[in-house]
């Protein structure tokens, strides 16, 4: 071959690897991920479409307005029906012990006899109303514990005079304070309305 010809079609081409590249359209696989519908798992709560659940009915009684505490007055009342039942058994007991023994009592100490239904009523009345109920057993008592030591002091006056008006006088004007105080606490106003509270 002339050296013309080798200036007109050149030195040969070398040969290399084709240039082929992956078929149109493929390429490497999608990415797997979780199916459709599946992840993490929802929260706990209500189902959809649920709200609160709807108030009862008929409605309950609101509770005691000055809190879920027994007031002071309802706690004093039941302190001062079991102090004053306790001490109105002990006397009426210890004079019912001197007559069953044949020891000489006077008519005005027989009568503190009649205390011993008045302290039934003033521990069981006391005890209702620490279980929040009625406090009429526990003010009734007491006001039958006020009324026993009024007539022990009027049959010493009547029927036994002498020294006797005195010194039962002075035992009742020790005594009366408590089943006064008891009946009091137990008919204020904050405690029949925390009883009448009770759900």
């Amino acid at each position: 071959m002339s050296e013309h010809e080798d200036q007109q079609y050149g030195a040969p081409t070398g040969y290399g690897a084709p240039a082929y590249g992956p078929p149109a359209g493929y390429g490497p696989p999608p990415g797997y991920g979780p199916p459709p519908g599946y992840g993490p798992p929802p929260g706990y709560g209500p189902p959809p479409g649920y709200g609160p659940p709807a108030p009862a009915w008929p409605p309950v009684r609101s509770a005691w307005p000055e809190g879920p505490d027994r007031p002071g007055s309802a706690t004093t009342a039941s302190v001062l029906g079991f102090v004053t039942g306790g001490l109105t058994a002990f006397v009426s007991l210890m004079f019912l012990v001197f007559l069953a023994r044949g020891v000489e009592v006077d008519p005005a100490t027989t009568t503190l006899i009649l205390g011993v239904p008045c302290a039934a009523g003033l521990i069981a009345g006391a005890a209702m109303l620490m279980g929040r109920r009625s406090p009429l057993l526990l003010f009734w008592s007491a006001l039958a514990a006020v009324l026993v030591l009024v007539l022990s002091e009027i049959v010493a006056i009547v029927a036994v005079g002498g020294d006797a008006p005195l010194s039962v006088g002075v035992f009742v004007l020790l005594a009366l304070p408590l089943p006064v105080l008891t009946a009091v606490f137990a008919s204020r106003p904050k405690t029949r309305g925390w009883v009448d509270a009770r759900p």
